[in-house]
């Protein structure tokens, strides 16, 4: 299977679990030609967590945690900083994944919260997975 060169720190490397992680568990159905150009980079601003782009489209900010206690505050700043983040560059989606191994408690509050929040729209997404589905991430 052909990698996709993603650029990370300055340097490229391969990163085909990027793509099956956007395909598979996001559900996203994005043009083969996007993935030609993949970055990875640390999250900053106070959130701790990644922040991945796929083909200057698609902004994806995964975050791990397994506490229900913060999760409100998470949730905001995240989408606050992602959407802000979002219209800046010209992406067309954002996705906040929030990977826990515990999704089937996170998802009521996370997904209360991101319900309630003035940022979601139509290209916002929120999505809780298992932390076994960011593995190598």
């Amino acid at each position: 299977m052909r990698g996709v060169l993603v650029g990370v720190a300055g340097s490229m490397i391969r990163h085909p679990e990027i793509k099956r992680f956007v395909r598979e568990t996001l559900g996203c159905s994005c043009p083969e030609e996007v993935f030609r150009t993949i970055d990875r980079q640390e999250l900053d601003h106070g959130i701790r967590g990644k922040r991945i782009t796929v083909g200057g489209r698609l902004l994806i900010y995964l975050i791990r945690m397994d506490e229900e206690s913060g999760i409100r505050d998470i949730v905001y700043s995240a989408l606050e900083q992602g959407v802000g983040e979002r219209e800046r560059m010209g992406f067309n989606r954002f996705r906040l994944v929030l990977a826990t191994s515990r999704p089937e408690e996170l998802s009521g509050p996370a997904g209360r919260t991101f319900e309630g929040s003035e940022y979601r729209d139509e290209r916002t997404h929120l999505h809780i997975v298992n932390e076994g589905e960011v593995a190598g991430l």
